[in-house]
């Protein structure tokens, strides 16, 4: 069954303004991503927003951003941007009853392998794996995401973790977590670091925003 991305690969500019605050101190980086982790075990629904910067062979996603629910089964409708040969082409998508349609009708061969909203939402999903797996966690600032202040924490994924939700992810991440300033602690933000995959290539870099966390999704 054909199953459009929505999981790690929900990654796009989240809107991060100003330059981060330093001064300390700060929670522990290590409790800070247990904290949004659990927290975030408990969404049901959300607004996302993804973008990939850079080539990741096998995975062509470009942007998406749309909503996403748990509720009757797993639903989302959004719009997606993905590479296509020298250009790239731009669709809407909806997933309802694990089908997914798109409007242009895009080609098999044009869409990446994704995952339904049950694979990176959930307790045991993706997403809450990948928070899990961090590790070298530290804290190193505060920022403004999307209009409320947010603790940073750098860390890195080993590679069998990353490779678990991302098949073509085959190397240890860089990755950076924006964890919400008030209590209770909520994951807002990710950016992941994909190490090159040759010599003469540059790293990935992807960027996720999760937004409007558990309140009432209107799919149409």
């Amino acid at each position: 069954m054909p199953r459009i991305v929505l999981a790690l690969v929900l990654f796009l500019t989240a809107g991060c303004t100003g330059s981060p605050d330093t001064r300390g101190p700060f929670p522990a980086g290590a409790d800070l991503v247990r904290d949004a982790a659990t927290s975030f075990a408990s969404v049901r629904s959300a607004h996302f927003a993804a973008g990939v910067n850079g080539v990741l062979p096998g995975f062509p996603l470009r942007q998406i951003e749309g909503d996403a629910t748990l509720d009757g089964g797993g639903a989302a409708t959004g719009t997606a941007d993905v590479q296509d040969g020298e250009g790239h082409t731009k669709f809407r998508f909806t997933v309802r009853n694990g089908e997914v349609t798109t409007d242009p009708d895009v080609a098999r061969g044009r869409v990446p392998a994704m995952y339904d909203v049950g694979a990176f939402l959930g307790p045991s999903a993706g997403l809450k794996r990948l928070l899990d797996g961090v590790t070298d966690a530290k804290t190193e600032g505060r920022e403004n995401v999307d209009g409320a202040a947010a603790l940073r924490v750098g860390g890195r994924v080993p590679a069998a973790v990353a490779h678990g939700v991302l098949p073509q992810i085959t190397a240890d991440l860089n990755v950076k977590v924006w964890v919400s300033d008030d209590g209770p602690r909520r994951f807002a933000r990710l950016w992941v670091q994909v190490p090159p995959a040759g010599d003469h290539l540059s790293p990935v870099m992807i960027e996720l925003s999760l937004t409007r966390q558990n309140e009432p999704v209107d799919l149409g």
